[in-house]
């Protein structure tokens, strides 16, 4: 499946036009329209996290040492 972004603006009869797109006439596609503000907008509830972690030393280490694990006994 290759993929085509593009924005545009409904009209006043709610419609919109795309232009210029990249697919073969004939060609069978599939739309989805998504709010812009919805996207380009923030949650507010991850603004209190932003800039919180200031340096991970290494993510990928395991988060009790391995030898306490009792599967790997």
């Amino acid at each position: 499946m290759n993929a085509y972004k593009t924005r545009s603006i409904v009209t006043e009869d709610g419609s919109i036009i795309l232009n210029g797109l990249p697919f073969t006439i004939g060609k069978s596609v599939e739309v989805i329209v998504l709010d812009d503000v919805a996207i380009t907008q923030p949650d507010e509830r991850w603004k209190s996290l932003q800039g919180s972690v200031t340096r991970y030393d290494d993510p990928f280490e395991p988060a009790i040492p391995l030898e306490d694990w009792d599967v790997l006994q």
